[in-house]
């Protein structure tokens, strides 16, 4: 079914690239879905995919969905000045943790989830990147400047493991053969933002070495930021795995999920629990809360991936 009626928001279509709504086409899980969700930071997880969880809820009493937020978002230095201190320091740092961990929560719970179906990995913020290019099987661990951890320390439902590469990967190999998704939510690998673009090829690696074709869960992916704003220049897709995007997801390849105005409701009091991004990210947790629909690129089954020299 090809959409033409509903009218998208500016800045949907702005950060997609889309021209025109003939281009989506309209997802409608069944009830037997099993929806995998990865996050890159907390928030992100509610911005691309909230209808989806309170849709799922609202139709049916146990849906099964599971959330992965990989880090916990602490490495923000707005974050840090504009909400609740001008100090720097470490110990600081891992309170952002720990704040930003329970707004996901709170606003997951609010979404229709419970906590056994959330898991915060408490990987690197804004490290991600360093891990798949210098930190990939090192014994040496990634080390962050912001809170000093070496390993997931303030992970939720998950292991503390040491922050390389390897581990990231494994994680995720390990979430898709234990949860068995027939569907897979995750950042766009052409994002802005180096975390969300390597979680995502680390996604599309994992499903594309682990799935026989037939079997292939569907891959949905969210674009949150496609400006070029100054701290994220230079972000690239690391050197681990490349992904030929043309053949994957091709123009006019995008899944719209329409939400209702309960929904839509729901959503915009989730949304309203990620207090301490209100600078950081008001504009876009704003404009989310007005869109009528949640939008996701499409990708084909038919991944071809090719490994590069990777520095051990």
């Amino acid at each position: 079914m090809i959409m033409t009626t509903l009218s998208l928001n500016k800045m949907q279509t702005a950060r997609l690239g889309l021209g025109d709504a003939g281009q989506l086409s309209v997802w409608k899980p069944t009830a037997a879905e099993r929806i995998l969700i990865f996050a890159p930071h907390p928030d992100d997880e509610s911005l691309a995919a909230g209808g989806v969880i309170a849709s799922m809820r609202q139709d049916q009493p146990e849906p099964q969905i599971r959330v992965i937020i990989a880090t916990n978002g602490d490495a923000s230095y707005t974050t840090a000045f504009f909400h609740g201190s001008h100090t720097f320091t470490k110990r600081h740092f891992q309170s952002i943790a720990i704040e930003r961990q329970q707004e996901s929560l709170t606003a997951l719970m609010l979404l229709g989830l419970n906590e056994s179906q959330i898991c915060f990995w408490g990987f690197p913020d804004r490290g991600l990147l360093q891990l798949r290019q210098k930190y990939w099987g090192r014994e040496d661990a990634y080390r962050s400047p912001t809170t000093n951890f070496c390993r997931a320390e303030q992970a939720i439902n998950s292991p503390p493991l040491q922050y390389n590469g390897t581990n990231l990967l494994r994680l995720i190999q390990d979430e898709l053969s234990t949860f068995r998704p027939t569907t897979i939510i995750f950042p766009h690998p052409q994002d802005a933002h180096p975390d969300h673009q390597t979680l995502a090829f680390l996604t599309l690696f994992a499903a594309g070495t682990q799935y026989a074709r037939r079997t292939f869960p569907q891959m949905l992916a969210y674009r949150m930021w496609s400006g070029n704003k100054f701290w994220m220049t230079g972000a690239h897709a690391g050197k681990n795995a490349k992904a030929t995007l043309s053949q994957n997801a091709p123009r006019g390849e995008w899944k719209l999920f329409p939400l209702s105005k309960s929904v839509r409701e729901q959503k915009t009091l989730a949304l309203g629990c990620y207090r301490s991004q209100d600078f950081a990210a008001g504009q876009l947790l704003e404009n989310s809360a007005k869109n009528e629909q949640e939008i996701f690129a499409l990708f084909s089954p038919a991944l071809r991936y090719k490994k590069t020299d990777q520095k051990q």
